[in-house]
């Protein structure tokens, strides 16, 4: 086959790629590797695009022969350091660039970017940027320019790159910007669902769940966080005060059920309410664990915010039970929440409620302490506005609870 048949075949194959629902990472490993068999010298490549995430505004893969594909993601916080402005990806987008190229050595060789004269002694002898726009949602690189791809190739040939390769890398990016719109595009959907659904009930909407009464009945571990003297505090601190002290008592309380597996279904103003469900491999006993462990966490995150800040008013409580929800789409067609209900979740709301009377940072019933019975101490049954039987709770016996001073009174 000639090298323009070879040229069409890999962009066929792009477009089919475009058609489905590939994968960026494994796209480009893919796309280096052909390039590569029909003898474009590739020894290293990087493909770079902004995203919609909360945690991270671009994303790069840089692949080479040896190594393959490997994905890094940067944070908001690393877009204007001094690399970032000297590089030639900076200098592409703030020009409007289709593509950029450098000869590193002989004698057009131009290194008018810190980075070049790195990969001329790594031994690189040509370098080319390709550049395509377009866009997806309000992600923007810079004012005026939507979000798009950059893909940098660089070779270690004496010669450098042929007028072949370059018409070679030219000629795919076009279809190539397509398949890597389609991926980001995918990326981008899955970041939002994850981010506001959550996991389990982000993959469920993905997958054609969007129907009110969509969902189904499951056994989970329910696990309620609340701030304490939340509305004084919301009027007596300024907001800007306010909102750090939620940034902060959300990383205590929240974040721990993350990290251990938990999902977050929903904040009720300062308030979140979370699951672990007991489905499958994983038993109710395990699930209790992974709940119990995220609360020895928040509160050690708590201790750690107050010894940098002692004056912080960061006072919640936490109440861990075991039941079955309904966990799925409520409310009106036209705006839907996924979620659980439940006896179980009103029973834990209910006592955090019960938590300020009895002076107790943490309560769980009795399926939850058993996991751990010698931690736990029982403080007999409780009568629980709203649920129809007395409920017995369990408070912590190693008194870690060290913000029990801060509530009502102390449990007898």
């Amino acid at each position: 086959m000639s090298h323009d048949g070879l040229i069409q075949e890999i962009e066929s194959w792009l477009i089919d790629r475009s058609l489905g629902e590939p994968d960026i990472e494994r796209l480009f490993e893919q796309l280096c590797a052909r390039l590569a068999g029909i003898g474009v010298p590739l020894q290293r490549a990087a493909l770079t695009w902004p995203t919609l995430h909360p945690l991270f505004q671009a994303e790069q893969i840089f692949w080479n022969p040896e190594t393959g594909a490997k994905l890094h993601q940067y944070s908001h916080a690393n877009r204007q350091t001094e690399g970032w402005l000297r590089s030639p990806f900076y200098h592409v987008l703030t020009h409007g660039l289709d593509r950029l190229r450098r000869r590193l050595v002989g004698p057009d060789a131009l290194l008018d970017f810190d980075v070049l004269h790195e990969f001329k002694e790594q031994g690189y002898t040509d370098y080319l940027m390709t550049s395509s726009t377009f866009r997806i949602a309000e992600v923007q690189q810079f004012e005026g320019r939507g979000t798009g791809i950059i893909a940098s190739w660089a070779t270690k040939r004496e010669t450098g790159f042929s007028r072949g390769d370059i018409e070679a890398l030219n000629r795919i990016q076009r279809s190539f910007a397509v398949a890597c719109r389609v991926a980001i595009q995918q990326r981008v959907m899955v970041n939002l669902a994850h981010t506001y659904l959550g996991p389990t009930a982000g993959a469920k909407a993905l997958a054609g769940e969007i129907r009110r009464g969509d969902g189904s009945k499951i056994r989970a571990v329910v696990y309620y966080v609340d701030l304490r003297g939340s509305t004084h505090l919301a009027e007596s601190m300024e907001p800007d005060a306010y909102l750090t002290l939620l940034k902060t008592y959300f990383d205590c309380a929240a974040q721990p059920v993350i990290d251990e597996g938990g999902e977050i279904l929903d904040y009720v103003g300062d308030a979140a309410l979370a699951i672990f469900p007991i489905e499958g491999d994983i038993g109710g006993a395990e699930a209790a664990r992974a709940a119990l462990r995220a609360m020895e966490a928040a509160l050690l995150r708590r201790e750690d915010a107050l010894a940098a800040a002692p004056d912080l008013p960061l006072r919640f409580s936490i109440s861990i039970a075991a039941g079955e929800v309904m966990f799925g789409n409520v409310g009106v067609p036209a705006r839907l929440s996924f979620s659980v209900i439940g006896a179980v979740v009103n029973e834990v709301a209910r006592m955090d409620d019960a938590s300020k009377i009895l002076g107790r940072a943490v309560l769980v019933t009795k399926e939850i302490a058993a996991v751990e019975p010698d931690c736990w101490a029982s403080l007999g049954p409780q009568v629980l506005a709203g649920v129809p039987q007395p409920v017995e709770l369990f408070i912590r016996r190693c008194e870690r609870d060290a913000f029990s001073a801060d509530y009502v009174r102390a449990a007898s």
